[in-house]
């Protein structure tokens, strides 16, 4: 049986997120399953990851990335990989916008908060790049209605040092060296705790696999073959 990749998006986000670097590793729609974070509790997933199979391939996003690692230790999967990933519990002060946001999207709609937010989120070549900006403003429009799932998701989780210890599942962190939301200090900090690969891109931030999707297939293309895995 060919490798499934499983892909978790991350907040106000689908799973188009991926398709330019899957585009890149030539790996087809039908090959893919999407978990969306529609489910307020880490446990809550614990059912759809209990599917992945040893061949398969788990790619996660931001939220998602943080979901998958909370799960590692129990994923039987061939490989992991993490793009802007900050596998912690939340940081206390992070509360407060993550609610406003919330707030202001049940309030306004997803396509003018993210319209003004994602310049700040993406490195300052990518910030006037309409077409990466039109991709996460409509993914925003898209996932809008998981949003209160995904900021409880976000607020509860309880950090996942222990399962980042404890998996036996080749993990590899990808990250942008200029990532505010996730700065890859945090990358580093959960990599070294399972002596996990980390590759840091330069010149990309939060939304990675939009800026530099060429620089993340080759790392994950990379990381796959010295792990002697096959993409697909």
């Amino acid at each position: 049986m060919a490798a499934r990749w499983w892909l978790l998006p991350g907040t106000l986000c689908t799973a188009d997120v991926f398709r330019p670097v899957l585009d890149i590793l030539n790996v087809p729609p039908q090959d893919c399953r999407t978990v969306m974070l529609d489910r307020p509790s880490v446990e809550d997933y614990a059912g759809d990851l209990a599917a992945v199979e040893p061949q398969d391939i788990v790619l996660g996003f931001s939220l998602g990335a943080i979901l998958a690692a909370h799960h590692v230790d129990r994923i039987r999967a061939r490989a992991v990989v993490l793009l802007a990933a900050n596998p912690f519990a939340d940081m206390p002060e992070k509360r407060a916008a993550r609610l406003e946001q919330l707030a202001a999207v049940s309030s306004r709609g997803a396509r003018p908060v993210m319209s003004a937010l994602w310049p700040a989120m993406v490195c300052p070549a990518a910030s006037g790049n309409p077409l990466i900006g039109e991709r996460i403003v409509a993914m925003a429009e898209a996932a809008a209605a998981h949003l209160p799932a995904q900021t409880e998701l976000a607020l509860t989780r309880p950090g996942a040092e222990p399962m980042l210890a404890a998996t036996r599942a080749p993990v590899l962190f990808v990250t942008g060296r200029e990532d505010k939301a996730a700065p890859y200090e945090r990358a580093e900090r959960a990599a070294g705790i399972g002596a996990h690969t980390l590759i840091l891109i330069e010149g990309a931030g939060h939304f990675l696999p939009l800026e530099a999707p060429q620089a993340c297939a080759e790392a994950i293309a990379g990381f796959l073959k010295e792990k002697e895995i096959r993409p697909c």
